[in-house]
């Protein structure tokens, strides 16, 4: 009788203080007039289940079905400010069961599937994204595939953020290995592949990417319904249904990240400097590309006052190279070829290459920054073919050409000096295609 007398005494309060805040209204403008019926809590009191009557038309019902459930994670931190508990329920809100009778739950449920991939990311600033961090309990923090260092940088950094706050059941997933420069950041042999099934989680985390298309065979372990937060700097939309912080000012995620440690009033260790150096220095090339900015270097310099060996970091980013990555870059060089009057260099490797080098995928990434530093370039490409008829397309451009609109055709994205796309062709189609579409871009030719 104890236990069952807690969890209605738990209810009751839950629906009282949800009530206030619906009273005074919620920020997310999706929510219409709502009336909360019932709120019943599991046994265990881990899970608040709220029951809402909704008003209006049945596309404002659904509307407001949606904001309520991506409003969930806000509305727990808030109504914790009242709950003595340990562990703060997860809130789940359902249709009042009176509803049943109306509408055919299953039906309404795929519609709300459907209308939420229609609804713009949900932008937040960074107080509320630190608070948003702080309603979970156990986070899934993931990133694109052939991850780069500031997706490794920015994934172990917001890891130690989350541990910062209290939170230990956190794991952090990519579609393949850590490459080798990266293996040695604090927390990179806790991260796992998308072969291991996380337990259950209350949050997905989005870092450096925007949309759970480029996060590959990861994206199964993130259902709909779940609650997905982004952490971006590149130019496309974040996942719809979503929310976070999508801003091209920064010069890389890490720099974001960065920003959430500020805001949350969290100081700088030197294994979470370590990992944003590594975030931040790789992707300005050591601070040499056109995306550099203050902000960029003001942050190295406090990441360098945490005591980190930047010497022996930019060493192991930017200097070491194993034989096989040199037999590698010298094959590249082979087969670079100049077009458009040399505006153009274009360089591309295979399966064949790879095996003749000795070398792993890993050994291709920058080399494409060794022809693009020819005088006469304006954009340097290189083609990896490393399975049948798939070809991943790099760009990195001067500032008169926008990489990441020209690759947008082509079902890419990016920054303006550095973007990427996949093509389902084989490689010499892939390279025809993109040679054709440059020979057509009409900002292209006026400059070239």
């Amino acid at each position: 009788m104890k236990a069952k007398g807690r969890t209605l005494r738990v209810g009751a309060l839950i629906k009282e203080e949800i009530a206030k805040l619906i009273m005074k209204g919620l920020k997310d403008p999706r929510i219409g007039f709502v009336s909360i019926m019932d709120v019943r809590m599991s046994s265990d009191l881990r899970y608040a289940n709220v029951y809402v009557s909704l008003f209006g038309s049945e596309s404002e019902r659904k509307s407001s079905l949606i904001g309520l459930q991506h409003s969930s994670g806000w509305i727990r931190h808030e109504v914790g400010k009242y709950l003595r508990m340990r562990v703060l329920p997860e809130i789940r809100f359902f249709p009042d069961d009176t509803l049943d009778k109306v509408y055919h739950l299953e039906e309404v449920f795929e519609e709300i599937h459907a209308e939420q991939q229609q609804q713009p990311m949900l932008a937040l600033s960074l107080e509320e994204a630190v608070a948003t961090l702080r309603t979970g309990a156990r986070f899934y923090i993931v990133s694109h595939v052939n991850p780069d260092g500031d997706a490794i940088g920015s994934m172990l950094a917001l890891r130690l953020l989350l541990r910062h706050f209290g939170i230990t059941e956190i794991v952090c997933a990519l579609d393949g290995a850590v490459p080798a420069i990266y293996k040695d950041l604090p927390g990179a042999d806790t991260i796992v592949n998308a072969a291991t099934v996380p337990a259950e989680y209350d949050i997905a985390v989005l870092v450096d990417c925007g949309c759970l298309s480029r996060v590959g065979d990861l994206a199964e372990h993130i259902p709909f319904g779940k609650r997905i937060l982004i952490f971006d700097h590149h130019q496309e939309d974040g996942e719809p249904g979503a929310s976070g912080i999508v801003d091209t000012r920064y010069a890389a995620t890490g720099e974001l990240i960065a920003e959430l440690y500020k805001a949350a009033g969290a100081p700088w260790t030197e294994e979470s400097a370590a990992c944003l150096y590594a975030a931040v220095a790789t992707d300005t090339g050591c601070f040499r590309f056109s995306n550099t900015t203050s902000r960029s270097h003001h942050l190295a310099a406090e990441l360098m006052e945490a005591g980190i060996d930047i010497g022996l970091l930019n060493k192991k980013f930017f200097s070491d190279v194993s034989r096989m990555k040199f037999e590698l870059m010298r094959l590249a060089l082979s087969h670079v070829e100049f077009h458009f009057g040399g505006a153009v260099a274009l360089s591309r490797l295979t399966g064949e290459d790879l095996r003749e080098a000795g070398a792993q995928r890993e050994d291709a990434e920058n080399l494409i920054n060794i022809w693009q530093a020819v005088d006469s370039v304006r954009v340097a490409i290189l083609l990896k073919s490393f399975e049948p008829d798939k070809v991943h397309v790099s760009f990195r451009s001067d500032a008169t050409f926008d990489s990441a609109a020209f690759l947008r055709r082509f079902g890419g994205g990016g920054h303006a000096p550095a973007a990427g796309a996949t093509l389902e062709m084989p490689l010499e189609d892939a390279r025809e295609s993109i040679l054709t579409a440059l020979g057509g871009h009409k900002s292209f030719l006026k400059s070239s």
